[in-house]
């Protein structure tokens, strides 16, 4: 019995930190007729997009990320079509988003190209990203590798109780340890702590208040690293201090 409560509970702590992990692969929820709708829908973009009809293109692009759908050669289109439309926020925006989900580097390259042509900052190498770019990469990968290990620490810790021996505290650790990294991994991962300004005239405050004093007034194309939001305010990295922006300002690189 007690072997069996220790697998019980190892499951059970397992699947629970692991869950998320198991949404972000699923496909995304709704009847198979919305995907081949959503298919369907694709097709006639890139068909508009081929024939050079850039905004009616965009349009259903849009309609597509919505509703959570699309392939990673839609963010790039839309990125060309913002930047056509003169639109740099917006394409940054989008660029970054066909980095996050294609990995490919030369994103990273065509973004730090029209950063360094229109004078934009936040673009520089950032050691965090070096870090969380192989992680979002390898994303699956790592998140089924330590769930495995915790798996196999959890039959460990149940073959030593059917043994009548006492459980191993230095396993028990190593899972605790395990599940922590399992857990840090899932949240976080892939989580984007930027945002680009997407408005032609934004205020960077030096407080979460329209009170506060002007620290500068930047345009679009900017990249920003966001600390933390407090309500309509967000707390960002720039330059060598903190500043305070208004959400609508910017849009966050979320998918």
């Amino acid at each position: 019995m007690k072997a069996n409560g220790w697998l019980i509970a190892g499951l059970l702590l397992v699947l629970l930190v692991s869950a998320p992990t198991v949404q972000a692969q699923s496909v995304p929820p709704g009847p198979s007729a919305s995907l081949t709708s959503g298919a369907a829908q694709l097709q006639k973009a890139d068909s508009l997009f081929s024939s050079r009809q850039y905004t009616q293109a965009f349009d259903l692009y849009l309609s597509l990320h919505q509703q959570h759908l699309g392939s990673p050669a839609m963010f790039l289109k839309m990125a060309y079509i913002q930047e056509g439309l003169g639109h740099l926020g917006e394409s940054l925006f989008y660029l970054n988003l066909y980095s996050q989900v294609s990995h490919d580097r030369q994103a990273s390259q065509k973004m730090s190209e029209l950063a360094e042509k229109n004078n934009l900052e936040g673009y520089e190498e950032d050691p965090f990203e070096v870090i969380a770019r192989p992680l979002r990469e390898y994303y699956a990968p790592i998140a089924g590798l330590l769930s495995a290990l915790a798996l196999l620490a959890v039959a460990l810790q149940v073959n030593r109780a059917r043994q009548h021996r006492r459980p191993s505290p230095w396993l028990g650790l190593l899972l605790l340890l395990i599940l922590a990294g399992l857990f840090t991994h899932v949240q976080y991962s892939r989580r984007s702590h930027l945002a680009i300004v997407t408005h032609p005239v934004t205020y960077l405050m030096n407080g979460p208040s329209s009170a506060a004093s002007v620290i500068e007034i930047i345009g679009e194309g900017h990249q920003l690293r966001v600390q933390q939001q407090q309500d309509v305010w967000l707390k960002v990295k720039w330059r060598d201090g903190d500043a305070y922006v208004r959400d609508f300002l910017v849009r966050k690189v979320e998918l």
